[in-house]
């Protein structure tokens, strides 16, 4: 009787288990930075800039050459709770990295799909300690309030620039960038200091 109670028990258990649903598959989505994105700066597109020279007021040269591009990827995930399915995006990041060869400096670019938490494609300059992080959408923008046509420094003329503030609203630095040359002008007003390109 027993081995029947057993039996039984163990045929109900077996019909009682209901397969689960199929779950929804998890999708991974990649956005890639587009050959106009990239172009917004001559670091990853012109290999005239694989060697960027720059002159201060001072009369300081600083030289950077590049050593490589690093391609990567950050990860967001979102859910989809009405279907209980993972979103994984992949946001495509590069890292052009300098290495100084003449004076004390450094010099990296990172160019990536998409800030943290916005939909904004980020660019992040750093020359020496100084840090530039901004949309480049505002690169060339003649509705930017920091856009200016054209500007004259030291005899050469650039146009189509926008000026940017470093990363720490404290300090009195500023970039001008624009398209043909990155940024080619850093103006330390704190410590009465300017870099130049020689572009």
């Amino acid at each position: 009787m027993k081995q029947k109670l057993l039996l039984l028990y163990i045929a109900f258990s077996f019909f009682a288990c209901k397969p689960e649903p199929d779950r929804t598959p998890d999708k991974h989505i990649n956005y890639y930075l587009t050959a106009e994105q990239l172009a917004k700066t001559p670091y990853f597109t012109n290999p005239a800039f694989d060697t960027l020279t720059f002159v201060s007021n001072q009369n300081d040269t600083v030289v950077f050459a590049k050593t490589r591009v690093d391609s990567g990827w950050y990860k967001l995930t979102d859910m989809d709770v009405g279907r209980e399915y993972l979103i994984f995006n992949y946001y495509q990041q590069l890292t052009a990295k300098y290495q100084t060869i003449k004076g004390e400096g450094s010099f990296e670019v990172v160019h990536s799909k998409r800030i943290n938490n916005g939909n904004t494609d980020m660019l992040k300059i750093v020359f020496n300690n100084y840090n530039f992080t901004f949309g480049d959408q505002v690169i060339g923008n003649m509705l930017h309030p920091n856009y200016k046509e054209l500007i004259q420094i030291n005899n050469n003329i650039f146009e189509f620039i926008i000026s940017v503030k470093t990363d720490n609203p404290s300090e009195n630095i500023e970039g001008y960038i624009n398209k043909k040359y990155g940024i080619f002008y850093i103006l330390d007003k704190s410590k009465g200091l300017e870099f130049l390109i020689t572009k």
